[in-house]
């Protein structure tokens, strides 16, 4: 990657089960190199859809082997995945 020319955009969805089939629940996106670039909105309903639009897997979900029962608990959302795409960088009038 070249960061005169290209930035790296992340973006950190989380799905209702362990496999990218699974419906999005929740999603984070960041794009350090351009203070302007936000991603408020997606069309993305599961986790293939993102792969299917272009973005690379870099982090798969860890998969926790849970006790009987305790599927009932509330916790942190843990079917975590993170992608990443390189884009072409902004110039903007400031620079």
């Amino acid at each position: 990657m070249n960061p005169e020319t290209e930035r790296q955009q992340l973006l950190f969805v989380w799905t209702d089960e362990s496999s990218l089939h699974g419906r999005i629940i929740g999603w984070s996106f960041f794009d350090g190199n351009d203070k302007l670039a936000d991603l408020t909105e997606h069309d993305y309903q599961r986790g293939v859809d993102v792969l299917a639009d272009g973005w690379r897997l870099i982090q798969g979900s860890q998969l926790v082997n849970r006790p009987a029962g305790d599927e009932y608990q509330h916790g942190v959302l843990e079917f975590e995945w993170v992608f990443e795409r390189v884009v072409a960088r902004r110039v903007h009038p400031a620079e």
